[in-house]
């Protein structure tokens, strides 16, 4: 307290550490919050991390992240999705936080989201339904767009790669060089009160496998408006196109790259569409709320040589959000939800869901090293065929700091998904496999448990360790029988338990960084006492960057132990995952250029039965800007 007249000297003494942290989150309780008061494990892939990487698409810098692994498209955050065959997802995927899932299959698209547009992802770990609902059962994966720019700025980034040859002689399918490339254009501007992004990309490869052709095109558009320093409008848009070629499965352990002869010729052609509007109000200094409204439009159309679908499907969703700060320890958040979903579909039928939520979550600084956090949010979902689920989840976390440099979290909370289109009303056939309906699903229901540290070490040492708990009911998985046919049913009880462990050190100014963590899964079919389906019980991801000037360099590594458990031929044999990328990047001021060389070693391995992971391939990027 400075009395009138008089004069009060403070003298604050800093302390510099080089520990890559990032200092705010907005995913874990749907606004700003200190990376060190969440009470769940959050990861964050920075913009710099990114950039090193150089990587297509969002699905693959995950693959580096702690805690998380990739089933040939599916995201699992600490073993919680396993494989679905393309139908539903327990984690969720947000851009700038409104949900990107299509109504009818319920996967997450990741060609939706260009990578040059991303200049962050945000990964929490646990049941997220507390505040965001379905598809929240495991995990969110939120990823930050680039805003506009104070001034003109325009991007070109061009990439071409080519795949080596296979590590055997006798699974080379083709003489052709194989081969991808990747052009992206971006600009983006501030003009008055209004700010503009504009981008359009375009991706095509051969692929490495026979039929593994794609080509893609993209396009996004972001406007904002400051209608003053408390209100600001922010429209975007995002549209993608493409067709490719399907590789289910190879033909034989001889010929792993090459695709059974009735399946030659199969392609599916996709188009989606996104329009999403936030309306941010700061009403004063306590009180400030978002308006959200979003549109997704999937369609796809599927031409296999047995059977020929069209899918239409329609998401259109609503949300108002709040948040008031009752006095300077003790802040509100809650909301507002709606949902609605329309499929037209040869393969799911033509049906209809509805969604309605309310949520309210309270944060309360009991003291200053002491934060409570308590949530609910009650969902009631309606499909048309009569089917209901209502649930309420609750949650419930501490953050506990003895000392400045640790911080000590738990987290407890309930989660639940409701099934989706696909895994409901799938009814067809691909490739010898014939899907079918099951329209007496339950909904899944989970309880996840959290504790947590987070500790400084040093000035360049950073360790961050988990113990987790969750239970599932109504645990939903594709389950075939011996004449191939799959159909979606719920196993009775699951359970998935582990720890997690990650160190990050910085030396020199952060010339060098590396970062390496190791994760241990029990994932068990309670029933059965069987390993649930393609979970790894091991899996460690590591990196190092060094930089020297302008020339950058690094290595990145992952691998994940023998998947026990599969669903399709459980008596083939398999191995543990281990691959190596290297990356050398030369900085200039108006550009970058960089070769990426991935799967390093050549490693052959399968995540999915009878389907090769992408064999060594080298790239090189050239970034322009001004």
């Amino acid at each position: 307290t400075v009395e009138a007249g008089k004069t009060f000297h403070l003298t604050i003494t800093m302390h510099q550490t080089v520990i890559n942290m990032p200092d705010v989150v907005v995913t874990a309780g749907k606004k700003a919050q200190s990376f060190q008061d969440v009470p769940n494990s959050v990861a964050v892939i920075s913009s710099r991390q990114i950039r090193q990487k150089n990587l297509f698409y969002v699905s693959d810098i995950l693959e580096y992240t702690p805690g998380v692994t990739m089933v040939r498209g599916d995201v699992n955050i600490r073993g919680s999705s396993g494989f679905a065959l393309g139908a539903g997802s327990r984690v969720l995927l947000l851009v700038d936080g409104i949900p990107m899932m299509p109504g009818d299959s319920g996967n997450i698209k990741w060609d939706i989201i260009p990578m040059s547009q991303v200049e962050r992802i945000e990964v929490v770990k646990g049941a997220g339904s507390a505040l965001y609902g379905s598809h929240a059962l495991g995990g969110v994966v939120n990823v930050i767009s680039k805003e506009p720019t104070d001034r003109p700025y325009t991007e070109l980034q061009f990439s071409a790669g080519v795949y080596d040859r296979p590590y055997y002689d006798e699974w080379r399918w083709t003489n052709r060089l194989l081969n991808f490339n990747q052009t992206d254009i971006t600009h983006s501007q501030r003009i008055g009160n209004f700010g503009i992004l504009l981008s359009a990309g375009r991706r095509e490869s051969t692929g490495y496998q026979e039929n593994g052709f794609y080509k893609r095109y993209n396009i996004l558009g972001v406007l904002n408006y400051h209608f003053s320093s408390q209100k600001q409008l922010t429209l975007q848009s995002n549209w993608t196109t493409g067709k490719n070629g399907e590789t289910l499965m190879w033909r034989n352990q001889n010929d792993v790259l090459e695709m059974p002869l009735p399946n030659i010729g199969d392609w599916t052609e996709a188009e989606k569409y996104s329009l999403n509007m936030v309306f941010r109000h700061l009403v004063n200094s306590r009180f400030t709320y978002k308006i959200r409204t979003s549109y997704f439009y999937n369609e796809f159309f599927q031409h296999y040589h047995d059977v020929q679908a069209l899918s239409k499907a329609h998401k259109l969703g609503f949300e108002w959000q709040a948040d008031y700060l009752w006095r300077k320890n003790h802040a509100f958040t809650f909301g507002i939800e709606g949902i609605g979903d329309i499929t037209r579909s040869a393969m799911f039928g033509n049906h209809e869901a509805n969604t309605m939520a309310a949520y309210i979550q309270d944060e309360i600084r009991l003291y200053n090293w002491l934060t409570a956090t308590l949530g609910c949010r009650y969902d009631y979902h309606h499909i048309d065929i009569g089917v209901e689920d209502n649930q309420i989840n609750p949650k419930f976390g501490l953050n506990f700091k003895p000392t400045l440099l640790t911080t000590v979290r738990f987290s407890m909370g309930r989660g639940f998904r409701s099934p989706t289109m696909a895994e409901m009303f799938s009814q067809t056939s691909i490739s010898g496999f014939r899907l079918l309906p099951n329209s007496d699903l339950l909904a899944e229901k989970a309880w996840s448990y959290e504790i947590g540290i987070n500790q400084i070490l040093s000035d360049n040492l950073l360790l961050d360790a988990a113990l987790f708990h969750n239970d599932y009911w109504n645990f939903i998985e594709p389950q075939p029988d011996i004449q191939n046919q799959v159909q979606f049913i719920n196993v009775n009880r699951a359970r998935i338990r582990g720890g997690e462990i990650s160190l990050q050190a910085a030396w020199f100014r952060q010339k060098l960084t590396t970062q390496v963590s190791y994760t241990y899964l029990d994932p068990t079919d309670r029933v059965t006492g069987n390993d649930l389906a393609y979970r790894s019980r091991h899996a460690l991801v590591s990196s190092m960057n060094i930089q020297f000037g302008r020339l950058e360099a690094g290595l990145d590594g992952r691998y994940a132990s023998r998947i026990k458990e599969v669903k399709v031929y459980p008596d083939e044999d398999r191995v543990d995952q281990q691959v190596l990328d290297a990356r050398l990047a030369w900085r200039w001021n108006n550009g970058t250029i960089t070769l990426n060389i991935n799967n390093m070693l050549n490693y052959n391995y399968v995540q999915v039965e009878r389907n090769l992971a992408p064999i060594r391939h080298y790239m090189l990027t050239v970034i322009m800007h001004r």
